[in-house]
Parts: C-alpha cells; sequence; structure tokens
C-alpha cells in the first residue's frame, strides 16, 4: 500500500509542476494575509483603566435621564437595548475606576425640529428641556447623520462643566463601504465584525469622553488617551491626570443638587491643568481654566450651575484666544488665530479661505495640518476629498 502511494505521489509531481492548478494565484493568499493584518491594525483597542493596579469597589449609583428623539428610535433597531449594551461597556472601564456606576433612572421623548439637527443646536434646547436637578447626567440621543465621523465631538457634545450630554446614533455608511471596498478578500462575517467592533468602540470612547468634559476634562493630545480630540483605534483609557480631575470632580458632587463646579475643584484645576509636563490641548485647557478663573476671581460667584447664563451679545470683531504656532510671524500668527476662529464659529469655507497661503506655505506645519483638517471634515464631502485634507487619515477614521 505505501508503495503504491509513493508511485501515486511522484505521477502527481509532474503534473502539479506543469500548471494543472494554473487557475491558482499567489497573489490572491498575499492579499487575503494583507487584508487580514490590516484589519488586525484597524481593530479597536480594549477599554481599560487609567491605573490597572487599583480598582474601586462600585459604591455609588449615578442616574441617568435619557431622552431620545422619534427620528433617533425610528432610525435605530431596538435602540434601549443598543444603548443598555453601550453602558454596561461604558461601566466596564468607569465603575472599576470611579467606584460608581451609570443607570438610567427614567426614558423620555425628546422633541426635534429637523431632521439632521445639528449637536450644537440640541444642546441649548436639552438643558432649557431638563436642568437635572433631580439626577446626576441627562443625555440626548438623535439620529445619526452621513458625515465621515473621525472624533468623538463629532457623535457627541458636551460643556464643561455640566450635567448634559448630547449623541448622536453612530451609523457611517462612509465606513461601512470603506470596509467593504478595502477588505474584499475577508469574509462578510469578518467584514461585518470589524465593522460592529469599531462602532461599539467607537460609541463608547464618544460616551466616555463627554462624561469627561462634564467632570471639567479638556482635551489631550496622546493619540491612545480617550480625551484625544480625534477617534483612534488605540484610544483606550484615560490618562491619570484626566482619572484625577474626574475622581475629584466626581468626589465634589455629592449629590444632584451639588454644584457642577466649586472653589475646592476650581483650585484643583488650576493646579492641574498649568502642571508642567502636561499633555492637555491648549484650546481646550484654556476653555477650562477660563471657567474657572471666573469662579476663582469673582468673589460674588460661589458656584458654577450647569444651566448656562443668559446669553450676552459678542462684540463685532472678537479677539481669537488661540495658542501660538511657533515657525509663524505676526502676520501669519494673526491669519491663523482669525481662521481657528471662524472654523469655531461654524464658518469652514470662510476659515479655509483664510488660511489658504498657510496651507500651500506650511505644508507640514502640525497646527497647519490640523486646521486644514478639521476645516476639510467640517466643510464635509466624501472620503477622498477628506483625506486628501487629513494626511494620515486611516480611511476607517483613525490615524496609522
Amino acid at each position: 500500500m505505501a508503495r503504491r502511494w509513493r508511485r501515486f505521489a511522484l505521477l502527481l509531481a509532474p503534473l502539479l509542476s506543469l500548471g494543472c492548478f494554473a487557475g491558482y494565484d499567489s497573489r490572491w493568499g498575499q492579499q487575503k494575509r494583507a487584508q487580514q493584518h490590516a484589519a488586525q491594525r484597524n481593530t479597536p483597542q480594549q477599554l481599560k483603566r487609567a491605573n490597572a493596579s487599583e480598582t474601586h469597589a462600585a459604591r455609588r449609583v449615578l442616574e441617568l435621564r435619557l431622552y431620545a428623539s422619534p427620528d433617533y428610535v425610528a432610525s435605530m433597531l431596538d435602540w434601549q437595548k443598543q444603548f443598555d449594551a453601550l453602558l454596561a461597556r461604558v461601566n466596564s472601564v468607569f465603575g472599576p475606576e470611579f467606584g460608581a456606576t451609570l443607570e438610567i433612572a427614567e426614558v423620555r421623548t425628546f422633541p426635534t425640529r429637523a431632521s439632521g439637527e445639528k449637536l450644537e443646536a440640541a444642546m441649548p434646547r436639552l438643558v432649557e428641556l431638563d436642568p437635572a436637578s433631580d439626577v446626576d447626567w441627562v443625555v440626548a440621543l438623535i439620529p445619526a447623520t452621513p458625515r465621515f465621523a473621525v472624533s468623538a465631538d463629532d457623535l457627541g457634545i458636551a460643556r464643561m462643566p455640566s450635567r448634559h450630554i448630547v449623541m448622536r446614533g453612530m451609523s457611517d455608511p462612509q465606513e461601512y463601504e470603506a470596509i467593504e471596498r478595502g477588505f474584499s478578500e475577508l469574509s462578510d462575517e469578518e467584514r461585518h465584525k470589524l465593522y460592529r467592533v469599531r462602532k461599539e468602540h467607537k460609541l463608547a470612547v464618544t460616551f466616555l469622553h463627554e462624561l469627561a468634559h462634564t467632570l471639567s476634562v479638556p482635551h489631550e493630545l496622546l493619540p491612545t488617551s480617550l480625551m484625544n480630540a480625534r477617534y483612534h483605534v488605540e484610544a483606550s483609557s484615560f490618562s491619570e491626570e484626566a482619572a484625577d480631575i474626574m475622581r475629584a470632580s466626581l468626589a465634589s458632587r455629592v449629590s444632584p443638587k451639588s454644584p457642577v463646579l466649586d472653589a475646592a475643584l476650581a483650585s484643583k484645576l488650576e493646579v492641574s491643568l498649568r502642571a508642567a509636563g502636561s499633555d492637555w490641548e491648549p484650546n481646550s485647557r484654556e476653555s477650562v481654566l477660563n471657567v474657572t478663573a471666573q469662579l476663582l476671581n469673582s468673589p460674588a460667584v460661589a458656584t458654577v450651575a450647569s444651566t448656562p447664563p443668559p446669553p450676552q451679545a459678542r462684540p463685532a470683531n472678537p479677539a481669537p484666544v488661540v495658542a501660538s504656532v511657533q515657525g509663524l510671524d505676526p502676520e501669519e500668527q494673526r491669519s491663523f488665530a482669525t481662521a481657528r476662529a471662524e472654523l469655531n464659529a461654524g464658518r469652514a469655507a470662510h476659515a479655509r479661505e483664510i488660511a489658504a497661503p498657510l496651507f500651500a506655505k506650511y505644508s507640514a506645519l502640525p497646527a497647519i495640518v490640523s486646521l486644514r483638517c478639521d476645516s476639510a471634515m467640517a466643510v464635509g464631502g466624501d472620503w477622498e476629498s477628506i483625506s486628501a485634507e487629513c494626511p494620515g487619515l486611516s480611511p476607517l477614521g483613525g490615524n496609522q
């Protein structure tokens, strides 16, 4: 029998060498392996605590009142089940890190005014609708948009400090199409899993990111931090500095009646945010420090309430407050500051017009690259046009 198998193998060998399987292309195997490696690189990191050696028992229950708009409910299958799953992922980090768990106290309907409403427009209506006087946070859910979401703040918004969060549903057709096109050699199951885990990770990062904003934490520059302004698949935890601020803020909020910022917390923020070697994003840090300075420098102000004061008239030409950019001359610095202020005010097209000479002259300067990318994303468009303005940005929404 063994002799017969050896004879069969000898007969088969020349057939294989002559190309009886000529239809097989070894490049297919190489392409599939390359796509598998790329899928691994684009698979998000697991969320974890800032300090894995310390685990705090969940001693407190923090309550959320949840508002869902009719359009959100109509667009999200089993939306309450999906939000429960999101909250479970968030609590897996938040509970051990801060000794507290988040629970839904009540669900209500959030009235919408228009489909595709901006996050910035929904926030003041949420604050007016519910001052959060008997719960720890109020969260409103509004529908997703087809815009390519590359940052947590594309999917959510929160004031620093406050008790209010507005979040979008996450249904990114451009990301789904990018996965379908870019990973064509993977199975349907593998592609759907990649999209699902990225969606789950992005939503959990967004919720934790905005929650931290309500606790007075600004953006950070470290890409793996949950507080980086842009979404990254490697975002996995809060920095120690961010976690310390959140603990202090939570300790000061002993009940829903507590102020969102008192003098003791403001003093701690002043020290923490000005510490040498910190990794805070300058403009975001200044936003928090402006609030703390208002409290610390005004004896008439005892607390900063979560409900904002009535809007005041803005000066005709407000001076933009933007950190200086090394390498720009004074005139270029003014152009940069004005463009950034225009972008922050929602006039992205005008910001790009002002900054066009800077884009051409300083194509590799990080602050200019960031302004160019941020303004391109604000203007919107298809993925190809946005990625051309954002060097290094992954077609799946993270940096390579």
